[in-house]
């Protein structure tokens, strides 16, 4: 059974969107490592997405669809924000100690890790469409 969120591309509806995330995986009795992972990833690419692809004067609109099965729970996001492909994207290496660490930067590290499937695509429409499956 799917559910979708479409929203505009700004930090209040992420908030409000995350809470009805949330609630619907708790509903639907996801246990906690997934419903976690399930969360960290929605976190991480929209706020990528509201940060990095989203210009101050852009009506950028973000559509999720969560479908849950036994085996596994898939996030496809799409978006009207800049191309982005996280698939081919390298991620920032690890830092040796806390003095090297510098903010942000592991976003794509943490959804990489949580997630077991990652596809991407930039559809004739012009649109970002990211697929993340993270087992059940």
């Amino acid at each position: 059974m799917a559910t979708s969120f479409s929203f505009p591309a700004n930090f209040e509806a992420y908030g409000r969107v995350a809470a009805e995330l949330r609630r619907m995986l708790e509903e639907r009795g996801i246990k906690p490592r997934p419903r976690h992972h399930a969360e960290l990833v929605f976190e991480e690419i929209v706020s990528n997405i509201i940060r990095h692809g989203t210009p101050a004067d852009s009506a950028c609109v973000v559509e999720v669809t969560v479908d849950l099965n036994a085996r596994a729970i898939v996030l496809d996001f799409k978006d009207d924000a800049k191309p982005f492909d996280p698939c081919s994207h390298t991620v920032a290496a690890l830092p040796e100690s806390l003095e090297e660490a510098n903010p942000g930067g592991l976003g794509l590290r943490l959804v990489r890790k949580a997630s077991e499937r990652i596809a991407y695509e930039r559809t004739p429409q012009n649109r970002n469409h990211l697929t993340v499956t993270i087992a059940q």
